[in-house]
């Protein structure tokens, strides 16, 4: 499987692949990948931003999966 997406990335390119991605997405994918951009922008946040924004490291969970999270 590996192999079949290095070969994809070569002949298509990245890019091309994203969008397609994108195209074909479902509300749950969407859902899914806001999320995941969540939880790693926080993560990259220092404990003193975080706390700025009145959280703890160990919240970022919970801050995020219970809607409370805007795009940080």
């Amino acid at each position: 499987m590996a192999y079949v997406e290095h070969v994809a990335d070569n002949v298509f390119g990245s890019g091309l692949r994203d969008r397609l991605a994108r195209l074909l997405e479902t509300p749950f994918d969407r859902r899914y990948r806001e999320r995941a951009d969540a939880v790693a922008s926080l993560r990259s946040k220092t404990d003193a931003d975080l706390a700025a924004m009145g959280l703890k490291r160990s919240d970022i969970l919970s801050h995020v999966f219970s809607g409370r999270s805007a795009r940080h």
